[in-house]
């Protein structure tokens, strides 16, 4: 890389000599820049090196040389960026370009794909939004579940292939009556801070996760030595290990729960640690004295395009306009990472390829969008109000109304899981307002919906929604929430529009969101806490299935599924070991890049 010293050569002779082609002596250069003839030409030969200019010196007394300056001020800070970029130094990089979109995105989008390098392997993702908390213990949206498991271990895992229930930071567990159940840990884990797992750190992560409706019959955690911990429960629950798998139990440092950088910095004891984590960028990096088998990719980038698939309003920075798509390296591309809306019209096609192309995987995904009725709101005390709505945005109606090249990626949801079937009890319907659709829209009555914040396809759902209900008379009134203040249910709504994605063993998860989600508890009962309470004791006990509670909640009209979405999955051809999972996202442990 040219250093700073020859940098500030070069722009002091661009403010002198200027970008047009220009007939100059060797010796007027030197009186420019106040240097011997010597140290010019050595100059001269190091610019031309990196590429900054042309020279074309003639011989002979009085002969005046050819120059011509190929970089602006601009480009020159872009290539240093650039070179930067390459070394890992992302933060420095982008602090010289001083946090201009404009300037930083082209640079991003040309650094996508993977790097290997000395049998270093870097892949890069593209992604729309920030990862700003990455705490297990809160509220987390699907892309965030699956980063924690790669940054944190619970006392019990789940082996995706087979759904059961296996060992992790717990090497062994024994239920030693029903209500106690003692874990032995393992010797000799590792935080990625240096520091030692114990039996203190599990004490402190459960009894932080007893505070949530799925863990509240976790009475006491006990230790029993350095690396032992007893489970004292006041219900029986014989799937309390399915349970300790969840991401809200896996396990965080009794000595930085409470540290202010915390939730974009985590410290675990996964194959992973967060390295950098800010508007621009997540990168985590393989931990190298994981207890487990290291993770064959050394770095995973998550580079961060907030308007990922929109054109630039202003005129892209000269350096962009040479790189040429064709030479970005192909890009390991999720479906989550852009909106469907924006892929299908190949905004993005020099990230994601164009909507022809194959993908390597692709399955339904198993969840999707949903509306769910407030218990609250007046307009829903009756099933023939819920009835109504049922059918008035009906998803079949809904697909319709979207446009035509999207509808292959959407399909109407008969329940949350594709493969089951549950709709409301038929019967009577009733408009919550008197029909008069000749209304003035400043006389129409209300609905009020919420949805969060940062998600693409939310307004697209929702102007649709708008229309149909102008139809019935009904104006739509919507409110956008952060992430954490909607999954509390925490507003004053009369509908909440969300998705949901089931991790695996997707019935088990079905049964956790219903019963362990503040949004989803307030209302699938209609806000009868008792029945709550009952079928949480009976899912524990196994008397009552995710299946059953699931076809209680939509037969009584407080849940309508409405879409799942197709979920895809491409990466460089290079890539081996990739498989989509549940969350729409792969393993970083097991995937690498072959060399070529």
């Amino acid at each position: 890389m040219p250093s700073r010293r020859l940098e500030q050569q070069y722009l002091r002779l661009l403010n002198i000599v200027g970008a047009q082609p220009v007939e100059i002596t060797l010796q007027e250069l030197a009186d420019k820049l106040s240097c011997t003839k010597r140290h010019m030409r050595t100059l001269l030969v190091q610019m031309q090196q990196a590429g900054w200019l042309r020279w074309q010196a003639e011989a002979g007394r009085g002969r005046r040389s050819h120059l011509q300056l190929l970089r602006n001020t601009q480009q020159l800070l872009l290539e240093k960026a650039e070179q930067l970029l390459d070394a890992g130094d992302f933060n420095e990089a982008i602090a010289l370009l001083g946090e201009d979109k404009q300037l930083i995105s082209p640079l991003l989008r040309a650094k996508l794909g993977y790097r290997v390098r000395d049998d270093y392997q870097a892949l890069r993702i593209p992604y729309y939004r920030t990862m700003p908390n990455l705490d297990p213990a809160t509220p987390l949206r699907r892309s965030e579940r699956h980063l924690v498991r790669q940054i944190f271990n619970g006392l019990t895992r789940i082996n995706e292939d087979t759904g059961e229930v296996t060992t992790d930071l717990a090497h062994k567990w024994r239920m030693l009556d029903p209500l106690h159940w003692r874990f032995y840990l393992r010797p000799a884990v590792q935080f990625h801070d240096g520091r030692e797992l114990s039996s203190r750190d599990v004490i402190s992560s459960l009894t932080r996760s007893a505070q949530l409706p799925l863990f509240s019959h976790i009475q006491k955690i006990s230790q029993h030595g350095p690396l032992s911990v007893v489970i004292e429960l006041n219900q029986p629950d014989s799937q309390l290990p399915l349970l300790l798998a969840h991401h809200s139990a896996l396990i965080l440092p009794a000595n930085q729960i409470s540290s202010p950088d915390f939730a974009s910095h985590p410290v675990g004891t996964g194959p992973y640690r967060v390295a950098e984590n800010d508007g621009w960028h997540l990168q985590i990096k393989a931990f190298d004295h994981y207890f487990g088998f290291r993770g064959l990719l050394d770095e995973v980038e998550v580079l961060i395009f907030p308007d990922l698939a929109r054109r630039p309003s202003a005129p892209a920075p000269p350096l962009s306009e040479q790189l040429n798509s064709a030479n970005i390296q192909s890009a390991t591309w999720l479906s989550s990472s852009i909106s469907d809306i924006d892929y299908v019209a190949g905004l993005a096609a020099g990230l994601t390829g164009k909507p022809s192309d194959a993908t390597q995987e692709m399955f339904l995904e198993r969840g999707g969008y949903f509306l769910l009725c407030d218990s609250r709101s007046p307009h829903w005390h009756c099933i023939k109000q819920r009835r109504w709505l049922q059918q008035v945005l009906n998803p079949y109606n809904l697909i319709q109304r979207l446009i035509a090249p999207i509808r292959p990626f959407w399909v109407p949801a008969s329940s949350v899981l594709p493969t089951w079937f549950h709709g409301i009890d038929s019967g009577e319907k009733c408009s919550p307002f008197p029909l008069n659709t000749s209304a003035e829209p400043a006389d129409m009555p209300i609905l009020t919906m919420a949805y969060h914040a940062q998600h693409p396809e939310y307004q697209m759902l929702v102007t649709e929604m708008a229309h149909i209900l102008a139809t019935q008379g009904i104006k739509l009134a919507v409110t956008e929430l952060d992430y954490p203040t909607w999954a509390s249910g925490e507003a004053n709504v009369d509908l909440w529009l969300g998705t949901v994605n089931f991790a695996v063993p997707e019935e088990w998860n079905v049964g956790a969101w219903l019963l362990g989600s503040p949004l989803l508890r307030q209302s699938i009962t209609g806000g009868d806490t008792a029945s709550l309470q009952t079928y949480l004791h009976d899912w524990r006990s196994q008397t009552l299935g995710s299946e059953q509670l699931i076809r209680e909640v939509i037969s009584g009209g407080w849940l309508q599924p409405l879409f799942h979405h197709w979920m895809r999955l491409k990466a460089p051809e290079h890539t081996q070991g990739a498989h989509l999972n549940n969350l729409g996202w792969f393993d970083f442990q097991t995937t690498w890049l072959e060399p070529e």
